[in-house]
């Protein structure tokens, strides 16, 4: 099984934020600055065993991603988290929940996310 995570968020310090999570975790980091970057890296090489995407990006949004994903028939078993600074819910409307699909506030501290990350892993 892959140890690599993919993390896509324009937000440089976030993405700080979710490597050294992911990599206490033991898990290798890709890092993506926009979904178009990480739809690119899932195509280049697919094998990984998380996505962590943020909602609010660029020229690709979270949604996207995670809709790429889903309908790709190689990618939809992936567990993908959708990580947000908006305190609500009312960004999240539209994303499908499944049993694949995490959300997680990034501003909710790093305890938060690597639960987040191990719950997402099933460990």
């Amino acid at each position: 099984m892959s140890s690599r995570v993919l993390i896509a968020d324009d937000d440089r310090d976030a993405r700080v934020l979710w490597a050294a999570v992911a990599e206490a975790e033991n898990l290798t980091v890709v890092e993506a600055e926009d979904g178009r970057e990480a739809i690119e890296a899932l195509k280049e090489n697919p094998d990984f065993a998380l996505v962590i995407t943020d909602v609010m990006m660029p020229l690709v949004d979270g949604y996207e991603v995670l809709k790429f994903i889903r309908e790709d028939e190689g990618l939809k078993h992936l567990p993908v988290i959708v990580s947000t600074s908006d305190r609500t819910t009312r960004g999240l409307t539209g994303i499908p929940v499944d049993d694949r699909t995490f959300f997680v506030n990034k501003a909710s501290g790093l305890d938060n996310m690597r639960r987040g990350i191990t719950s997402a892993l099933g460990r």
